[in-house]
């Protein structure tokens, strides 16, 4: 199934709500229930959790990132021979 990527950063619910509507009508063997909705549901809350953050998702390399990133600003211990 192809679709405009650019929802997964979009906190507006209504974008997500058009484009679930624009899915279904779409792709009717798709079958509406529980977990599709909570699919939907929860990557919607975390486009908004990713907006509040500032902006783009943390997906694994960029979480790798901000670790590596941290890990070199702390300070450092001091050689035991001090």
């Amino acid at each position: 199934m192809n679709y405009d990527t650019s929802i997964h950063t979009n906190p507006d619910a209504q974008a997500w709500a058009k484009l679930f509507m624009q899915t279904m009508k779409e792709n009717p063997s798709i079958v509406l229930d529980e977990s599709l909705m909570l699919s939907w549901f929860a990557n919607a809350m975390m486009a908004m959790h990713d907006h509040l953050q500032g902006g783009w998702p943390i997906n694994g390399d960029h979480a790798q990132h901000l670790i590596d990133t941290a890990q070199a600003a702390a300070p450092k211990p001091l050689p035991d021979n001090c």
